[in-house]
This record gives C-alpha cells, sequence and structure tokens, in this order.
C-alpha cells in the first residue's frame, strides 16, 4: 500500500529524531520503518550505540506505526530488551508492526535490526489513542509557511 496520507513525510518533521540521525522510510496503516547510521556522536562511554539512541529510533518507529490511523495516540508504557552492543558506522533498521488495536490502545512490536538482518534490540510499546485528529502538517513545513517561505 502506498502513503496517501502523506504520512511518511509527517513523520521527517520529527525534530528530535531529525536531529540524531534519524529518518522515517516508510509509514503505511499499522506499519512503519526508520533507519539511522552509528555515528561518533551516538557512542557512550565504552564506544557502542548508547541505549538511548537505539531507545530513540524505535519509538520514533513506534509513534508512526501507531499514529499511522490518522488519529493521535500516546506512548503510555514501552520497553526493550538488547541483544547486543553496535559499533559506530553500522546502520540500524527498526521496523514497528501494530500487533493490536482497540478502541483506545495500540499494541505495537518494533524489531530492530542491523545490516545483516541480525536482531539488535526488541521494542514493545502502548499507545494511548486520544481520538483527535493527526495534524498531517509537518511542523518544519507550517514554521516555514509562516515565515513567509
Amino acid at each position: 500500500m502506498t502513503d496517501p496520507a502523506g504520512l511518511t513525510k509527517f513523520f521527517e518533521g520529527d525534530r528530535f529524531a531529525s536531529r540524531n540521525g534519524m529518518r522515517m522510510a516508510e509509514v503505511r496503516t499499522g506499519y512503519a520503518r526508520a533507519e539511522m547510521a552509528v555515528e561518533e556522536g551516538h557512542l557512550n562511554t565504552v564506544a557502542i550505540l548508547h541505549g538511548g539512541a537505539l531507545f530513540t529510533l524505535a519509538d520514533f518507529a513506534f509513534a508512526a506505526a501507531c499514529n499511522s490511523h490518522g488519529v493521535v495516540a500516546v506512548a503510555c508504557q514501552a520497553d526493550m530488551t538488547y541483544f547486543k552492543g553496535i559499533a559506530e558506522g553500522a546502520r540500524i533498521t527498526a521496523v514497528a508492526e501494530e500487533i493490536s488495536r482497540t478502541r483506545k490502545l495500540s499494541t505495537c512490536v518494533v524489531r530492530l535490526t542491523d545490516e545483516s538482518g541480525e536482531l539488535v534490540a526488541l521494542f514493545k510499546g502502548v499507545a494511548y489513542i486520544k481520538g483527535t485528529p493527526l495534524p498531517l502538517r509537518n511542523p518544519a513545513d507550517a514554521a516555514s509557511e509562516e515565515a513567509g517561505h
């Protein structure tokens, strides 16, 4: 399925993820794929990828998947299990899939893999569905329009 609502572009407007070198590669209903290249600034004191950076990538994909129905959903629970350390230069992909959706809750599992497809970490998140429409304007585009660009 394509992305008729422009969800991928919308989630590219996530300022925190963007500032941390993450990009949204694909969004469709109940699914999202985000990616990052591990750079020196992502490393912890023992020279492997900081767990917070990996968690941020997973959370980014999770947010897109649970909001992909066009209705605002916000995280209320998340946990992550780490399986291996990652060195600088690696490419990490986070694939989020919604495994359950009720009237008020969305549950997603995010698989994080390295460039060889090996599982690096597993994330599970639950989001509360607020029920308000998703404001499908990229914040960066809105700011640019307001500035007259």
